[in-house]
């Protein structure tokens, strides 16, 4: 975010004595080096500044006291100083108790260098409001016509009526409400930011000139504010962003994915080739500069060099703005579309990640046979995502950082369709995750596109109907470290042994001595038969150990502990310790993810 410029300048017409006084900016960028910019100013033949640089301002000088009428006034400006003939002469005709503003403008080459008089407002704005003349000084071209400017907001909205303005033309002063404005200037048609201006909070009973300055060559345009006081600042600019597009193929009409590839044409110039099902480009810059790609056309050839297109669409692509485009369809349940997305690449609050969720899996001719719900594995709509069609997506949904379990289902929940493999959201994530395959040419899945550009097929997790040896490991709560799990699982026996890791209740009370470890450690056991998914086992405590000694151990009944493994990756564990009263959940994952794979290939050769 760019922050505010505030400017907090006021003019009250009662805080100068009446008289004639000229303010003298210099925005004239005839030299790349500021220091060759330095002038002289003659008023009258006598020298009245000197050294003055490129976006310098003399502040108001008197040149007449109150009541007295200067009249023809002639003006010099000698570059560099003590030059023998003046760069640029004028003679104005000033009246008496009036402030002016004289800038110099032009560069010399594509505008010629002058002088600009205007007549500077002694009056206050109303009440809540401030006063603001805009002014083009800004000698970019050659031709006069290629100057002409328009002043928007960054919404695209025209300020004051703002449309067409030449280079040495001024707006007049006219009044807006105080506050925040975030202003550019653009081509005419507004097609084109010029000068992004970063917000700029502009306080009640504000009389401020904001020139439009530089000629892009010798200096870069910008803008220069002179207020009602005689002050002057540069203002600041926002960096000026680019439009990109991200191109996803996630359309499956092949069942061999060489078969998949396709070229992929911009406004009839190809951009990419031989991109396959579950690829994607990573963000292409369409435009740079804040320039508005505006209508585009996109055109999908299958094969690479095909005559037709497979798919054609036409978008309209903002300035300054990311885009993903996905193809979708598997030309026979549904037609293979081009499916565009506006990203929202702005980081989420502290401590959360940001997922869109995108349902682009073709796998039942009728729409509504498409229809699914999201839920975690627990059966819990995700937001609300409960009748889903194919070609829909969700909003940016913030989460906190964490562990999720999902699953794309049936409307009603009542069948997995698609199972997601926990996926821990990081401080900062940004994503989209589409559903993805049609069955017949490719498989159901997940696939992720991150903020960056990056893209991963994610995990999915088989049927899990019974424990097997692939659970064997260690398993912890990845929000308290320290402390855990291992699990060794007899299928011949049907049961489980469990060694859980843990502390006492509290910290010891410092007249305990451990030599080895901690003397709050906790060694608790435990072991029982398993039914499907579940465990139910007895939990003991064991105690009158001693390091590296025969001296019996004593193994003391403590409770129950229930472990209901929802996977190869995760689980939960409820206990109930009921000889120290305590009872609780605790969710599990894998502390390796070594053995998964063969976890699941136990599941997968059943």
């Amino acid at each position: 975010m760019n922050k505010l410029l505030s400017i907090t300048f006021l003019l009250a017409a009662g805080q100068y004595a009446m008289a004639t006084q000229v303010n003298v900016n210099h925005l004239a960028p005839f030299a790349e080096q500021i220091g060759n910019t330095a002038v002289s100013i003659n008023v009258n033949d006598n020298e009245v500044l000197t050294g003055v640089q490129y976006l310098q301002s003399s502040g108001y000088l008197e040149l007449a006291e109150s009541g007295v009428t200067p009249g023809e006034t002639s003006l010099a400006v000698f570059t560099p100083p003590g030059a023998i003939n003046p760069a640029i002469e004028a003679t104005v005709d000033l009246a008496a108790d009036t402030f002016y503003s004289v800038t110099a403008i032009g560069d010399g080459v594509n505008q010629p260098l002058s002088l600009l008089p205007l007549v500077d407002s002694q009056e206050m704005p109303a009440d809540g409001h401030i006063m603001v003349r805009v002014i083009h000084a800004a000698p970019f071209a050659a031709d006069m016509n290629a100057t002409a400017a328009s002043v928007r907001l960054d919404d695209g909205t025209v300020v004051n009526g703002l449309n067409n303005v030449l280079f040495g033309q001024d707006s007049g002063f006219f009044e807006l409400p105080a506050g925040i404005y975030d202003l550019n200037v653009s081509t005419a048609d507004g097609s084109q930011r010029l000068i992004d201006l970063a917000p700029v909070d502009l306080a009640a009973g504000t009389v401020v000139n904001i020139f439009a300055v530089g000629d892009g060559v010798n200096q870069p345009v910008g803008a220069y504010a002179v207020f009602g006081d005689g002050t002057a600042v540069e203002l600041a600019l926002e960096s000026s962003g680019a439009t990109r597009v991200n191109v996803a193929h996630l359309a499956p009409f092949a069942a061999v994915k060489a078969d998949t590839a396709v070229a992929i044409d911009v406004n009839g110039n190809e951009v990419l080739n031989g991109v396959q099902y579950q690829q994607s480009s990573g963000y292409l810059t369409l435009a740079e500069n804040g320039a508005v790609p505006g209508d585009t056309l996109l055109e999908v050839f299958a094969p690479p060099g095909a005559d037709s297109p497979a798919i054609t669409a036409n978008v309209n692509l903002a300035a300054e703005t990311d885009y993903t485009v996905v193809a979708i369809g598997d030309g026979l349940k549904q037609p293979l579309s081009l499916l565009p997305l506006v990203d929202d690449n702005m980081m989420p609050e502290s401590g959360f990640g940001k997922v869109r969720i995108v349902h682009a899996a073709p796998f039942a001719a009728s729409l509504s046979d498409t229809a699914v719900s999201i839920r975690t594995d627990a059966g819990d709509l995700v937001a609300g995502l409960e009748n889903v069609e194919f070609g829909q997506n969700s909003d940016y949904i913030e989460l906190p950082v964490g562990l999720y379990d999902l699953n794309v289902s049936t409307p009603d929940g009542s069948t997995r369709l698609i199972d997601l493999a926990p996926i821990f959201i990081n401080d900062g994530d940004v994503l989209t995750v589409f559903a993805i395959g049609d069955i017949d040419n490719q498989s159901l899945g997940f696939y992720a596109l991150y903020g960056n550009g990056q893209s991963i097929m994610l995990a999915t997790e088989p049927d899990f109907t019974t424990l097997n040896p692939g659970l064997n490991g260690a398993w912890y709560d990845y929000l308290k470290p320290g402390q855990g799990i291992f699990v060794e699982v007899f299928p011949e026996l049907g049961e489980v042994f469990v060694a859980w890791f843990t502390w006492d209740t509290t910290f010891p009370d410092g007249n305990e001595v451990a030599v080895v470890g901690n003397s709050n450690h906790r060694w608790l056991t435990a072991q029982g038969p398993y039914d499907g998914t579940v465990a139910e086992l007895t939990v003991y405590s064991s105690s009158g150990g001693i390091f590296n000694q025969d001296d019996p151990v004593e193994a003391i009944e403590a409770g129950q502990l229930t472990i209901d493994f929802d996977g190869c990756r995760t689980a939960t564990a409820q206990y109930d310790l009921s000889d120290s009263g305590l009872s609780g959940t605790i969710p599990l994952i894998r502390l390796s993810g070594t053995t998964v794979d063969f976890c699941e290939s136990l599941i997968n050769s059943h």
